[in-house]
């Protein structure tokens, strides 16, 4: 029987999901199968670029890494880019910051509509990535920003999701307001472990919100998000000690994390911003504190039938576990995670 290149015959929009499950070195490559691979791989819309799959034991790794990107975007098709990501190791690799603005650009003339970059050495984003009309998701693990976000000039209309991690940016209060700002459709916010001036977040189009942070380096002071849907803050210190939660009505799912701090103020407001939650999850050594200042003024979580308390102990912490119970009263599961008393009690 007579072999029959039943792959290469597919169509090109068959081909093309084929060729968005590879990573774009291994997509470059197919140009030698035949004369249709050539023109078929420069036509990929997503380019997922991975230094780390370079040997790294191979000498100028940067060099030939380099090279490589600029080969492949010389000699793609001028079509628009679906998505472009970048990943580095910054431990391991130092790429040319000039080079990677230049394929930053590169991806924004394009009108990528994902872009991501992680692990590198790079701390100033070219400002044309903040005008970008087509952007639609950013995810960014660099140490900083840059002078765009700080001058205000942000616009990005299409922009639904900003992921930023390990990002420097303390020091001027109005940078998480001018991203915000400038995101007028931004639905899902994550900021990990984020050197930032919080004290107030405010996107009334905000549904996914979500801080984690192992540094106290600012205090929450208001959230201001009513349409919110899930929110996970994991903070440590002080950060929550005087915050004003604005009430969240359609917040379903809600994570409330706190360790190492002293205590909360009197007049803070956390509990009673999610009437309508379902699922609550309260964990961290201070969790007692909020508890002994909220639980009388908070209301009755109808719609509750998820709860988790960590870090409460049964036996010294009994009135407050008792208390969330009377306020929810169609719970369906509780978790009680403490694994050591506080106290000893006399009969042990």
């Amino acid at each position: 029987m007579a072999h029959v290149d039943r792959i290469s015959n597919l169509p090109d929009d068959l081909l093309h999901c084929i060729l968005s499950l590879l990573d774009t070195q291994e997509v470059a490559q197919t140009c030698i199968l035949s004369k249709r691979w050539q023109r078929l791989w420069a036509d990929v819309d997503s380019l997922e670029l991975v230094l780390p799959s370079f040997k790294t034991h191979s000498p100028n790794i940067e060099r030939r890494f380099t090279k490589f990107i600029d080969e492949l975007l010389s000699r793609r098709n001028n079509s628009d880019l679906r998505e472009f990501r970048l990943f580095c190791e910054e431990n391991f690799f130092n790429v040319s910051h000039r080079k990677i603005t230049a394929w930053i650009l590169y991806a924004i003339r394009h009108k990528a509509k994902v872009i991501e970059i992680d692990g590198c050495l790079y701390w100033s984003l070219p400002r044309d990535i903040f005008t970008s009309s087509s952007l639609e998701e950013l995810y960014l693990y660099i140490p900083s920003l840059g002078k765009g976000v700080v001058a205000g000039k942000v616009n990005l209309p299409q922009l639904k999701k900003l992921h930023l991690n390990g990002i420097i940016m303390s020091g001027n209060p109005a940078i998480l307001r001018n991203l915000l700002s400038g995101c007028p459709a931004l639905e899902d916010l994550s900021l990990n472990v984020c050197t930032i001036d919080l004290h107030m977040v405010s996107s009334p189009q905000l549904k996914h919100l979500s801080i984690v942070s192992a540094l106290d380096t600012a205090r929450i002071e208001s959230i201001k998000t009513p349409n919110l849907v899930s929110l996970c803050l994991k903070l440590s210190g002080d950060v929550l000690r005087a915050a004003n939660l604005e009430k969240m009505p359609f917040l379903l799912n809600v994570i409330v994390s706190v360790t190492g701090g002293t205590s909360f103020d009197e007049n803070c407001s956390i509990l009673a911003a999610f009437p309508n939650v379902r699922s609550l999850e309260l964990c961290g050594n201070i969790m007692k504190d909020l508890l002994r200042v909220e639980l009388l003024k908070c209301p009755t979580y109808f719609n509750l039938t998820k709860l988790h308390l960590r870090d409460l102990c049964q036996f010294c912490h009994g009135d407050l576990v008792d208390g969330m119970l009377a306020h929810s009263p169609n719970l369906e599961k509780l978790q009680l995670c403490k694994t050591t008393r506080c106290c000893q009690r006399e009969d042990d």
